[in-house]
C-alpha cells in the first residue's frame, strides 16, 4: 500500500508550481483528480517543444493523475467540480488570488461543503497586498527575492537558474504544507489552510546567504561557481574540462594538498585557514588549476577520490541522465503513454522504502482522457456525462 492510498486531491492548477505539489502527493500514492478548464485544460499543454503533439512541459509534472476536463463556466461544470471537492481530502489552486473565490470556490464554500478538506492556495507573491496585485512568474520571484543577484559574476551581471526553481521549490514546500495539514487534521478532524508562493519559496532557499545579511548586515555578492563563504570549493578547469572540488574544512584542505602534491602550501600564512584562503582565493585557485592542468578530469577525479576529497566531474543534462549513478538510483524510469507508446519519465526525488513499489502507476493523461471514469465514480448517470462529454468535444472544437 502506498503512504497517501485512501488520499483524494482535486487539482486545479496549472503551468508548474501547483502541478508540481500535485505530482508529488500522487507519487505518493493520492488519487489526484486534475480539472481542467475547457477548451484547452492545464495552458502548459500548448507550451513547447511537443512530441508529436503533446507537451514536454506538460508532460514533466502531470504523471500519476487523471484528467477530468469541465466547462467551470456552467452550473453543469461547477455542480461536477464541487461534487467531486465534497468527498476530497485536499483542494490545490495557484489562480491570481481572489480569483477562485469569484468562482465560487472560496475557502469559506469549500469548507462549508467539506470540513475535513484541505485548501491549498500557491501564489507568486502571496494572497495580500502587497503583493497579490502582481502576477507570479518564476523569473519575476527569482529576480525580487535575491537569487539572481548572487548568482553569476561580475561580469555576467545577474543570472537565472537555469530550471523554474521558484515554481518548482514552491511545488515541493506546498507538498509538505500539505502533509502536515492532513496530519493536523488527523487530531483537529478539521481541514485547515495552506498558503505557499514563489517569493517565500525563494527567499527560504537564500538559507546562509540571507543569514549572512541578518546576522552581519553583509549584503551578498556574485562568486560565479566558487562557494560564497569556504575555498576551494568551485569548479575548476583541468587538461579536458573542469571538474568540482569541496574542501569544506581544514582537513579537507589538507588531503586536497596531498592529492595534488601541493604540501609546501599547508603551511603558507596565505592559506592557512579557510579565512585567508577566501581573501587569497584567486592565486589559489591559479595554483590548483595549473597542477590540475596536467591530467585529465577523469584522471584527476580518480586521484583525488583515493585521496577522500569530495570531486566530480561536470556533467550535461544527457550525461547525468546516462550516468552509472543515476541508473542506480532508478531515476530514469518507463511507462506506457496513451498515445505516445513507451516513454520515459524522471523518478521519485524521495523513496518510501516498502510502500513505493509500484508508485509509477499513469501516464501524464491525455485532456479530459478519465471523464468518463471520474464522472460515474462520483455518481453521475451515463445519459449527463455523455451530455457534459458532447459539450466539452463542442468547445474544443468551436
Amino acid at each position: 500500500m502506498a503512504a497517501l492510498d485512501g488520499i483524494r486531491v482535486i487539482d486545479l492548477t496549472r503551468y508548474l508550481s501547483g502541478p508540481t505539489l500535485t505530482m508529488q502527493l500522487a507519487d505518493l500514492g493520492a488519487d489526484v483528480i486534475k480539472i481542467e478548464t475547457l477548451p484547452v485544460g492545464d495552458p502548459s499543454r500548448q507550451s513547447g517543444p511537443f512530441q508529436d503533439d503533446e507537451s514536454v512541459y506538460y508532460m514533466a509534472s502531470n504523471r500519476n493523475k487523471r484528467s477530468i476536463a469541465l466547462d467551470l463556466r456552467t452550473p453543469e461544470g461547477m455542480e461536477a467540480c464541487k461534487e467531486l471537492i465534497r468527498t476530497a481530502d485536499v483542494f490545490v489552486q495557484n489562480f491570481k488570488p481572489g480569483t477562485t473565490d469569484s468562482m465560487g470556490l472560496s475557502v469559506e464554500e469549500l469548507h462549508e461543503l467539506n470540513h475535513r478538506l484541505v485548501y491549498v492556495s500557491l501564489s507568486g507573491f502571496g494572497q495580500r497586498a502587497p503583493g497579490s496585485e502582481l502576477p507570479g512568474f518564476d523569473q519575476t520571484a527569482q529576480a525580487m527575492s535575491g537569487l539572481m543577484s548572487i548568482t553569476g559574476t561580475t561580469e555576467t551581471g545577474p543570472l537565472r537558474a537555469g530550471i523554474a526553481v521558484a515554481d518548482s521549490v514552491t511545488g515541493v514546500f506546498g507538498a509538505v504544507g500539505v502533509l502536515a495539514a492532513l496530519y493536523e487534521r488527523e487530531r483537529t478532524g478539521v481541514g485547515s489552510v495552506v498558503e505557499g508562493s514563489l517569493m517565500q519559496s525563494m527567499l527560504t532557499m537564500l538559507s546562509y546567504q540571507a543569514q549572512k545579511y541578518l546576522s552581519l548586515g553583509v549584503v551578498p555578492g556574485q562568486d560565479g561557481n566558487d562557494h560564497p563563504i569556504m575555498f576551494p570549493q568551485g569548479t575548476f578547469a583541468t587538461a579536458d574540462g573542469a571538474m568540482t572540488l569541496a574542501c569544506g574544512n581544514e582537513k579537507m584542505w589538507h588531503r586536497l594538498c596531498e592529492g595534488l602534491d601541493l604540501q609546501s602550501y599547508e603551511s603558507d600564512q596565505r592559506y592557512a585557514n579557510n579565512a585567508a584562503r577566501m581573501k587569497n582565493r584567486a592565486q589559489l585557485r591559479r595554483i590548483i588549476e595549473d597542477v590540475l592542468a596536467a591530467k585529465t578530469t577523469d584522471e584527476w577525479l580518480d586521484v583525488l577520490a583515493a585521496s577522500g576529497v569530495p570531486c566530480g566531474p561536470v556533467l550535461t543534462v544527457d550525461q547525468a541522465l546516462d550516468h552509472p549513478v543515476t541508473a542506480g538510483l532508478d531515476m530514469v524510469q518507463e511507462i506506457e503513454h496513451t498515445t505516445l507508446g513507451t516513454m520515459k519519465v524522471l523518478g521519485q526525488a524521495v523513496n518510501i522504502i516498502g510502500s513505493d513499489k509500484n508508485w509509477l502507476r499513469r501516464p501524464p493523461p491525455l485532456l479530459g482522457e478519465h471523464t468518463r471514469e471520474v464522472l460515474s465514480e462520483a455518481g453521475f448517470n451515463d445519459q449527463r456525462i455523455d451530455e457534459m462529454i458532447a459539450e466539452r468535444q463542442a468547445l474544443q472544437w468551436n
